[in-house]
């Protein structure tokens, strides 16, 4: 099973907590939902080399088969889109919780490996060292 969809599972629940939660209107919790599942959806397409899953992963957040954020995580899917206008996208969400897994008492520090980069293109061919062409005639 790949990270981002344990990421996409914790989320799912995340919103099925909203749903059932006291508290939020019944607008901030629709958006806040929505914007759950949204963000659940999106991680499906996330490869698990993607800079923020190996910082998550690196932060410990992933443990016994289960996205674990910790609980400045936790509390940030809980409070997510609650306001009165949307204000950030599932990306977002995933830098976020980077973010709040970075703060965790119990994480190792983050060192976000690099991926190696493309080889050079060969040079082009130079005229080094060969006889510069005879000039075309003029008339």
């Amino acid at each position: 099973m790949t990270k981002a969809i344990l990421i996409a599972q914790f989320l799912r629940a995340r919103a099925r907590w909203r749903l059932d939660s006291a508290g939020a209107s019944a607008l901030h919790a629709a958006r806040s939902v929505v914007a759950l599942l949204d963000a659940a959806v999106y991680m499906l397409e996330i490869p698990d080399d993607d800079p923020d899953i190996l910082a998550l992963q690196a932060a410990g957040c992933f443990r016994g088969g289960v996205f674990d954020p910790g609980p400045k995580g936790t509390d940030l899917t809980r409070r997510w889109q609650l306001g009165d206008v949307p204000t950030a996208g599932p990306r977002d969400l995933l830098a976020a919780l980077v973010r709040a897994a970075h703060g965790r008492p119990d994480a190792p520090a983050i060192i976000i490996p690099r991926q190696a980069a493309a080889p050079a293109a060969p040079a082009a061919p130079t005229n080094a060292g060969r006889p510069r062409p005879p000039a075309p005639k003029r008339r």
